[in-house]
């Protein structure tokens, strides 16, 4: 028997696992960016004091929340609690130190570079998958957001994973109707902007299998839902003024659909694809690049399972900007994350088809572009300092500890935090 050279048998395990390889070394660099300098780059703002506190009193005062964090102020409606009790374990590993914040947004971040790699790898290929990931790992804005402490860091991955469930339906396989309805009633614990989920998939029910299996399980799907609202309901029956307050609130800001005012949200219904785009330049051509998208990918051909794509596409990103169109309060940037990964995978679609040309100069422009792109985020993420992260806050409150100075308690105030903190690590119960 022949014998194989050990050099040229690890050549050819190497090539045999080389997506494995390829996957497992990107990840190793986005988490690496991710937790390169935490204590300066993660911030410690009135969000996360706020959840700091509630876990405190989940693990020390064993008082354990039915409602989480408000959905909008003065409206009486609340996102579910599970949020608070996810923080609450990390808070509970490092005994109530606040660099559980940082372990929480790693671990966001982890779950959001695997759904983006595995969803995107379903959707269209391996190939296209990778480079969503990288895309998305180096993005400087991608990076901030990964860098927040917050529930809303949730959102976009849930959302492409009911987008990636419904297609699923919608393609005939009507099993993955329960675990939609699951996670779009979870999602509900996550951000308010979960809303949209039911009127997405409302907008799709025409086009669900018409048979009796559809209907059972649509049935069987209602309690998967709603037993996510048991907590907040609970809470409502205990509170009844607030359900008032959400009435009040919103006969105050709804003034129904004017194409004038959607019009002027053209900005911000298409706002996520700002932080992949990064320069100046380009931001105002993204009115064109879902156009582009749908041109390229029906292109060659058109059938009822790419038609399908096509329209969830164009759903995910018309039900948050006509819906914001009938609002006339405040509208923020993340409001729109339901879209933000599949403004994700748009892009890395039209690469992916830009390097499939077999002229060797759109090759090297394109490769050109996305090292410049790169070496531009970069430079940002590595150079990045929040001005408002745990290392600075601990110093500017340990003189306080020394010297024995009480700082009072502050609502969504840091120092007051870090002062409880270091308190009761000498064994001295405040406030």
């Amino acid at each position: 028997m022949k014998r194989i050279p050990q050099k040229k048998s690890i050549i050819n395990l190497l090539y045999k696992y080389r997506k494995f390889l390829l996957i497992l070394a990107l990840f190793i660099f986005s988490f690496s960016l991710r937790a390169h300098d935490m204590n300066n780059d993660y911030p410690f703002g009135w969000d996360q004091v706020d959840n700091a506190w509630t876990a405190k009193n989940i693990i020390i005062n064993h008082k354990f929340p039915l409602v989480g964090m408000v959905a909008k102020q003065n409206t009486g409606f609340f996102i579910g609690p599970i949020y608070y009790y996810f923080i609450s374990f990390f808070y509970y590993l490092t005994n109530l130190n606040p660099i559980a914040l940082q372990y929480v947004a790693l671990t966001t971040s982890v779950f959001t570079f695997f759904v983006i790699f595995f969803i995107t790898k379903k959707l269209f290929n391996f190939k296209v998958a990778i480079i969503a990931c990288f895309i998305n790992s180096v993005s400087f804005l991608g990076y901030l957001f990964d860098t927040v402490q917050w529930p809303v860091a949730f959102l976009p991955g849930i959302s492409l994973i009911i987008f990636y469930f419904l297609l699923k339906v919608l393609k005939g396989n009507i099993k993955y109707i329960l675990p939609l309805a699951a996670i779009s009633g979870f999602a509900f614990h996550i951000h308010f902007t979960a809303i949209f989920f039911p009127i997405i998939i409302v907008l799709c029910l025409p086009f669900f299998p018409r048979n009796k299996k559809t209907f059972y399980y649509l049935l069987l799907s209602i309690p998967l839902f709603l037993v996510w609202f048991i907590p907040n309901l609970i809470y409502q029956f205990q509170h009844s003024s607030q359900l008032s307050n959400l009435s009040n609130y919103l006969s105050v800001y709804y003034h129904g659909f004017h194409l004038k005012r959607f019009l002027q949200l053209t900005r911000d219904g298409l706002i996520q694809f700002d932080p992949y785009l990064y320069f100046q330049a380009l931001k105002p051509l993204k009115i064109l690049v879902i156009p582009l998208f749908l041109f390229v990918f029906l292109r060659k051909s058109i059938s009822r399972d790419k038609m399908v794509f096509s329209y969830l596409v164009l759903v995910f990103f018309l039900v948050p900007w006509l819906v914001f169109s009938t609002y006339k309060g405040e509208i923020s940037d993340y409001y729109f994350s339901i879209n933000r990964f599949i403004v994700l995978f748009i892009l890395s679609y039209l690469i992916f088809k830009l390097f499939s040309f077999k002229n060797m100069i759109i090759k090297i422009t394109v490769l050109g572009f996305l090292i410049y792109y790169s070496y531009l985020n970069l430079n940002s993420i590595l150079h990045y300092d929040d001005g408002g992260g745990l290392r600075e806050r601990f110093e500017k409150v340990k003189p306080y500890v020394e010297s024995n100075h009480r700082i009072e308690f502050q609502e969504g105030a840091a120092e007051s935090y870090i002062y409880y903190y270091f308190m009761k690590q000498k064994g001295v119960e405040v406030y």
